[in-house]
């Protein structure tokens, strides 16, 4: 293991925490608020613009102040739903089975970070063998590979993004096994 796979251990037992202590109700409901506010935002763009057309000149500026706008309100009156709710589940019999489908979530989550990150790495650096050497030899990568294949056979066709190949990894040599290791006392 090396700090790679150190950093995305990270990354999940963070997201894992995060979402323990909000909860899997506080957690869907607010992706959920957010999804909602933004559709919310496109959707009342139409009866907002007007207010924005007479002060604001160039006039895609107030197109995207009143998508903003909407959003905003939206997203804030969502908020307060999603906490009364929250805060009812919490303090019921349900909180700690709340909790701890929170931290799978937080688990999920993270995974998928980390899988999005290899997504972008790769569309910004194909050639895996300009990589750094922790990277190509991360215990967790053949699983971060699966998942953004998985991940990648989701979305339609056309819109796939080039998964890069995973590097080939060195097989140890017979002197490599044989060389002590760095800071051992041997």
């Amino acid at each position: 293991m090396n700090w790679v796979d150190g950093v995305a251990l990270g990354v999940l037992v963070l997201s894992g925490v995060m979402s323990f202590w909000r909860g899997f109700v506080r957690e869907t409901l607010g992706i959920a608020a957010w999804v909602g506010a933004i559709v919310a935002g496109f959707a009342l763009r139409p009866q907002i613009k007007p207010l924005f057309e007479h002060y604001i000149d160039p006039p895609w500026l107030a197109d995207g102040l009143a998508v903003g706008a909407g959003f905003l309100v939206v997203l804030i009156l969502l908020t307060f739903v999603v906490n009364t709710l929250a805060n009812r589940v919490e303090d019921s019999a349900l909180g700690g089975v709340d909790r701890s489908l929170g931290f799978v979530f937080g688990l999920v989550r993270g995974a998928f970070l980390i899988v999005l990150a290899y997504i972008i790495a790769g569309l910004f650096l194909p050639s895996t063998d300009r990589w750094p050497d922790a990277v190509r030899e991360a215990r967790g990568l053949p699983w971060v590979v699966q998942g953004a294949e998985a991940v990648a056979e989701l979305l339609p066709p056309e819109y796939r993004p080039r998964i890069a190949t995973p590097p080939e990894r060195r097989e140890p040599t017979q002197e490599d096994l044989l060389r002590p290791r760095v800071g051992s006392r041997t």
